[in-house]
């Protein structure tokens, strides 16, 4: 289960793999350290990799900056609500477009497919880029294989008119999902 959190996540500390799987622990520092251990051991295992502070898949090649660690950070926020959720992470797409986070949420027939940007010290015209190409364009059935409607585009960092703040957004799923 801890590998398998960690291909999602791509990269992450010990503590947010522990968050995950132990969410209502009543000693997390506890479980946190066992889940150390565990990644300790595929890391000798060669399975996985440890870096200054984090763990990460084979072929994570980043050194888990603030960029990256904005990222993990939204993807465990999501798994976290326990709904069904399919995430793909810096996924490249037709059109020359990458975002950072790619999903489709939902449960009992109702979903939502979504694009979040963390934005840490991007221009705003970056962002107005990233919300035209999807006003016009929606390649995401390249990722799923079946068609899905328009992505709700989310950012994270900072505000943008064509974008949902990651705060609200995770409010809006509890609240409609």
């Amino acid at each position: 289960m801890i590998a398998r959190v960690l291909s999602v996540l791509k990269v992450a500390p010990a503590k947010t793999v522990s968050q995950i799987l132990y969410p209502s622990s009543p000693n997390p520092h506890s479980k946190t350290v066992q889940v150390q251990k565990q990644l300790n051991t595929l890391v000798g295992l060669g399975k996985i990799k440890r870096g200054k502070g984090f763990y990460s898949t084979l072929d994570y090649a980043g050194e888990f900056k603030e960029h990256d660690q904005g990222i993990t950070h939204c993807i465990a926020e999501l798994i976290k609500l326990n709904y069904p959720i399919s995430i793909f992470r810096e996924r490249s797409l037709t059109g020359g477009i990458r975002p950072d986070i790619i999903g489709l949420i939902g449960k009992d027939g109702k979903a939502l497919c979504f694009i979040v940007e963390v934005c840490i010290s991007e221009e705003d015209a970056y962002l107005q880029q990233k919300a035209i190409f999807w006003k016009y364009h929606n390649p995401l059935e390249e990722v799923f294989g079946f068609k899905v409607p328009p992505p709700t585009l989310v950012v994270y960092g900072k505000t943008h008119p064509g974008f949902i703040p990651f705060e609200d957004f995770i409010k809006k799923l509890k609240e409609t999902i």
